[in-house]
């Protein structure tokens, strides 16, 4: 077995990496020698919003091996993760030590309910509730000083602020679905979320499934633009029309939005599916995936009844979620039956195999038009699994052409 300092050097050089300190399941009680460095890593990135350099960690911790910089990540968590069994073994044998020469029949009950304890810790499937663990403490000492700074939120931050003002936001492993009638908006509102996710720094990938990426790029422009405090106008920019160009041309100079992705297709496939989906989400690791017209992916399950494909879809989109840890919005569109009415909210009943939908949600959103007001939408919550909010209903001012979408503050009823 390696040198536990130098694999754990390489666990503390490797974690530095966004994408592997997110899939990092270890805690700080789990290292040999280097727990407080990986702790001081979590505080440098709760402080200062990003991760310390490798000459921040060698000045302050000198018994780190910088030569273990090297190493690969995948490899040296795999003998961490040996160490760590290692060390969880001998120690179920070691503690019971004591009682071993006065009653061994007891000792080696104890040994054998804690080696249990350790294969149900490496077990992928299931999770042991480990009580009286102070884990958990650590995690909302972690999440209190997150909500203290900043915008004051744990999560992604949202378009509602009845929601953001519960501290929450999106989580990592939520599934939030919306659903609305055709040409009321939901791509301007998946457009919105993620406009939302990447000014507050959260690399979101956005899979369209009904427009091609130039269209949901200009919209991009019009609602980070309202943001930025530009002028723009999506239908002078979409059909040709004048405009303020030198303005246009400084905006675009200014915007660095790096961390939003658009996929309007996939290399080789007819059409978007599940599974590739899923692919470009552990390619890219984002902390929020949008799919945009989620009715029209595939699961390649097409021997298999429709309603038993709806169910597959929807859940296995909040498998991925759980999986990957990663926050999910998926946007469909009632069925044809239920347009009649564009000023109504559209129930769960009118969704195509909504029951499905409802569900897997742990956030589900309708939208709906107002009469008598094209620039104002209703959004009503349909589902909220994590506790009661202040409304059920908002509405929003929906001036699209501007890049104008936000709550109206006289709204919540």
């Amino acid at each position: 077995m390696e040198n536990f300092n130098f694999i754990e050097s390489g666990i503390i050089f490797g974690l530095c990496n966004p994408s592997n300190f997110k899939d990092f399941t270890y805690l700080p009680k789990d290292f040999a020698e280097h727990g407080e460095t990986y702790k001081f890593i979590q505080d440098y990135l709760d402080n200062y919003s990003e991760f310390p350099t490798v000459e921040v960690l060698v000045e302050k911790f000198d018994s780190l091996k910088i030569e273990a910089q090297s190493i690969n990540f995948n490899y040296a968590l795999s003998q961490f993760t040996n160490q760590v069994m290692f060390r969880n073994i001998v120690n179920a044998f070691s503690s019971s030590k004591p009682l071993l020469q006065d009653n061994p029949k007891k000792a080696l009950g104890l040994i054998m309910d804690k080696l249990n304890d350790v294969e149900i810790l490496y077990d992928s499937d299931v999770n042991q509730y480990d009580s009286g663990n102070l884990d958990r403490y650590e995690e909302w000492k972690r999440r209190s000083k997150i909500r203290k700074m900043g915008d004051g939120i744990i999560g992604i931050r949202t378009p509602f602020k009845m929601i953001n003002s519960t501290g929450i936001g999106w989580q990592p492993g939520d599934l939030i679905t919306t659903y609305a009638r055709p040409t009321v908006g939901k791509t301007w509102l998946c457009c919105k979320l993620a406009a939302d996710a990447i000014k507050s720094g959260y690399k979101t990938l956005l899979v369209s499934t009904e427009m091609p990426k130039t269209a949901i790029s200009l919209r991009m422009d019009v609602l980070l633009g309202h943001m930025m405090n530009y002028k723009l106008s999506h239908s002078a920019l979409r059909n040709g029309k004048d405009i303020d160009e030198e303005e246009y041309k400084k905006f675009l100079e200014e915007t660095d939005f790096k961390n939003l992705l658009i996929c309007d297709h996939i290399s080789g496939e007819d059409s978007i599916s599940l599974p590739s989906i899923t692919n470009l989400v552990r390619k890219y690791s984002p902390d929020l995936l949008i799919v945009d017209g989620v009715y029209l992916i595939s699961t390649y399950d097409k021997n298999r009844a429709a309603w038993e494909q709806s169910h597959s879809l929807f859940y296995g989109l909040k498998t991925l979620a759980l999986s990957t840890n990663t926050a999910i919005i998926a946007s469909t569109q009632a069925t044809r039956e239920a347009a009649a009415n564009m000023f109504t909210q559209p129930t769960a009943g009118q969704v195509a195999f909504g029951d499905a939908l409802i569900r897997a949600s742990d956030v589900a959103l309708s939208m709906c038009m107002i009469e008598d007001q094209p620039k104002k939408r209703e959004i009503a919550f349909q589902k909220y699994r994590d506790g009661d909010l202040q409304s059920l209903d908002c509405e929003f001012i929906w001036d699209v052409d501007k890049g104008r979408i936000e709550e109206d503050d006289d709204s919540l009823f």
